[in-house]
């Protein structure tokens, strides 16, 4: 089940909230066994067997708190860390280390073929963050069977984040925030299916024909696969971003304060400026976890530069076993390394110019992080820099009204906002077009076939 299916939207969320927020007197366990029950039919709808799964690594993680929080032993907290990381590196990163060794090996097709539990990525780096936290003492009390299963399981954030630490969780579950306004969530929620079915969907269209027609062996226009590429750096953005709107919009209406993922990240004037926008929870999470353990940036040029690489290889091997994956990663180790040392790119970082070759290189890596390949990698961005080839696809030409359209809203635009803010005329058009977008996103996405969300996959 995903967030933009009708069977969510209509079948479970309104029910969901509208029984959540009756108060009563057993008020806590009341908002447990709801949030219980809601993660199980979230789950259970997506798998039986991601639902098992979750259950038996949350008894886990609990035994793991348990010997964690009790002996304080680094040595112990490191051998949790690595079997707690080892059902996601079974399930994702078999068949590629199989693959690597013995491309023709049997084993390769039956662990190809295997079905990755649901939200496996981002529930082990939750585990691993609880963990860590409980080493360090930055929790309260080791969390009980009930309250670990309820953490990792969470539905609004388990598929595709935003990740969350336990001490968020706690504080949502024990005394949820009644500050929010449940008419700004609820727009939130509706803004965030906007951008899944009205943008993010329509886009896939002329994204995927492009970068599947590639991996087909087609040729195309330079142009057309500029557009192509453009396609899909924007169809992430609102799918991601969209996922995220409705997830934390869903969490504020339980009284969960979950963190934002987003921050307009293209428009961001540096790559380092771009990751502290994109997907932020991530970046976050490597910086607690990973980078800063290795040292951060207080030590030698050389270690850092390591710290650096490690940090993107791993980054690159989370979103995926493949070097497309592998690539991306190091493609921004090396940018931001560059960055981060060579004179010039300090200068040129910053303002418009630092703005266009930002915007320049986010594109440019999105394009193995999107191919089905290697090879598919090279022979797209080949193409797109090739002086010769065939006219510019129709195909391309129809979309670019909703390729500039979409484009624009990416765009700086609250001086505007805040100008036509307190115009009667422009709050009833808004009112207008916002009820009519919703409507539509709501006939969408009921009507519409099986539509994921890409980080679902990782």
């Amino acid at each position: 089940m995903t967030f933009s299916t009708g069977l969510f939207i209509i079948g479970l969320l309104p029910w969901f909230i509208l029984i959540y927020s009756v108060r009563g007197r057993k008020e806590r366990r009341m908002r447990i066994i709801l949030t219980a029950l809601a993660n199980c039919v979230f789950l259970i709808r997506g798998g039986v067997g991601s639902f098992l799964f979750i259950c038996a690594f949350a008894v886990i993680i609990r035994l793991f708190s348990l010997l964690v929080g009790k002996t304080k032993k680094i040595w112990l907290l490191a051998l949790c860390l690595v079997l707690t990381v080892m059902p996601l590196v079974f399930f994702k990163y078999t068949a590629f280390l199989i693959g690597m060794i013995n491309p023709l090996s049997d084993v390769l097709s039956w662990t190809s073929s295997m079905i990755i539990p649901l939200g496996i990525s981002f529930v082990t780096f939750e585990a691993v963050s609880l963990l860590c936290d409980i080493y360090k003492g930055r929790t309260d009390k080791i969390p009980g069977f009930i309250d670990t299963y309820l953490y990792l399981s969470f539905f609004p954030t388990v598929t595709s984040g935003p990740i969350i630490r336990f001490n968020e969780f706690e504080s949502g579950l024990i005394s949820p925030s009644l500050s929010f306004d449940r008419a700004a969530s609820v727009e939130r929620i509706a803004i965030g299916l906007c951008k899944k079915t009205l943008i993010a969907d329509k886009i896939a269209i002329l994204a995927d024909h492009y970068f599947d027609g590639i991996a087909c062996g087609s040729s195309y226009s330079a142009a057309g696969l500029w557009i192509g590429s453009i396609a899909y750096t924007l169809q992430l953005y609102y799918d991601f971003s969209g996922y995220s709107d409705m997830a934390i919009g869903i969490g504020q209406l339980m009284g969960f304060d979950i963190r934002e993922n987003f921050n307009r990240p293209y428009q961001a004037d540096s790559i380092s400026d771009f990751w502290k926008r994109w997907h932020m929870s991530l970046t976050q999470w490597f910086r607690d976890y990973v980078y800063i353990p290795l040292g951060g940036n207080r030590c030698s040029i050389p270690r850092h530069v390591f710290n650096m690489l490690v940090v993107w290889l791993i980054t690159g091997l989370w979103h995926g076993a493949d070097w497309t994956f592998i690539l991306w990663g190091l493609g921004y180790f090396i940018l931001l390394a560059i960055e981060k040392y060579v004179p010039f790119m300090k200068k040129t970082a910053g303002g418009i110019s630092g703005h266009i070759y930002t915007l320049f290189f986010v594109n440019l890596l999105w394009i193995p992080f999107r191919s089905a390949d290697l090879s598919s990698a090279v022979r797209y961005i080949r193409g797109m820099f090739s002086l010769s080839g065939p006219s510019i696809e129709d195909k391309a030409v129809r979309f670019m009204p909703l390729l500039v359209l979409a484009i624009l809203l990416c765009c700086p635009r609250d001086r505007l906002l805040s100008k036509l803010s307190g115009k009667k005329w422009f709050c009833v058009i808004k009112g207008v077009t916002f009820v009519l977008l919703t409507a539509f996103a709501i006939c969408s996405a009921v009507n519409s076939t099986y539509s994921p969300y890409i980080y679902g996959d990782f």
